[in-house]
């Protein structure tokens, strides 16, 4: 999430709360994208099934529906699974083609996004993590959306003004943006320069920036559909993992479709 999605200004506690569990979060993810293999494939698959899970919640979808979903997104990410099968493009299509023939079914469409859109996410990552390097390329993706959330929170907090999208979240503003932009640019210049990454990675920190609101915005269109202020409530202060991700997820495509067409 980025800046505020809440009315009310967070207490010193609660804004405690969410640090502490948001650093843990990020100590964890780092850890186990240093790790790699099937350390990195556990919590992706994971986090996917949750994440689908949550989405259910939010387009109010029947548990046979999600069953069958979950039921997909584990035959997808079995066929990433590291020293067994190897992510590739193959493993991409195979998600998508079940999201597909899964959105002809009647009242299934939403469903299949979810799947299509999370699944391709996580394994997304996997790939990028297999790449020479990959270890910078997967942190760099995933830190350009950390620092855009914390600049966009900041500097909404601290400037305010015009709102980016009222009717969808009405506490987001133009300042945290552009905010959230300059942080990324600054956070993946660095990472980038460390870990001499192509020069792609020098410069798209803040172009991803807007990527990752758009997906925030998104969900947050899907809560405010559903009437929920959260996806969930697995994570103290943070609500759902889906909340935590919703910037991830198209980031992490977009970066991965770069260079599997040798474009980054």
């Amino acid at each position: 999430m980025a800046d505020a999605d809440h009315a009310a200004p967070k207490r010193p506690t609660d804004l405690k709360r969410r640090s502490l569990v948001g650093l843990a979060l990020a100590a964890g993810a780092i850890l186990l994208l240093w790790l790699g293999g099937v350390a990195l494939w556990a919590l992706l698959t994971v986090g996917a099934l949750v994440s689908l899970a949550e989405w259910a919640g939010l387009v109010h979808a029947r548990r046979a529906r999600l069953g069958i979903a979950m039921l997909i997104l584990i035959v997808g990410m079995a066929y990433a699974l590291p020293l067994m099968w190897g992510t590739d493009r193959a493993t991409l299509a195979l998600l998508l083609i079940a999201a597909l023939v899964l959105a002809l079914f009647p009242r299934f469409g939403s469903m299949s996004v979810g799947l299509g859109y999370i699944g391709t996410a996580a394994i997304s990552i996997l790939f990028l993590r297999e790449q020479p390097n990959g270890f910078a390329l997967a942190l760099w993706t995933l830190a350009i959306v950390w620092a855009t959330d914390i600049g966009a929170y900041f500097a909404g907090h601290r400037i305010g003004g015009a709102k980016l999208a009222p009717r969808i979240s009405p506490n987001k503003t133009w300042a945290g943006l552009i905010g959230g932009m300059v942080a990324a640019g600054i956070v993946g210049f660095g990472i980038a320069s460390v870990g001499r990454l192509p020069l792609g990675a020098y410069w798209l920190g803040a172009p991803l920036a807007v990527a990752a609101q758009l997906g925030d915005l998104f969900e947050s269109g899907l809560k405010r559909r559903a009437g929920l202020k959260d996806s969930g409530t697995i994570l103290p202060g943070h609500g759902g993992l889906l909340d935590r991700v919703d910037g991830v997820l198209p980031v992490a495509i977009l970066v991965a479709a770069l260079v599997a067409n040798g474009s980054f």
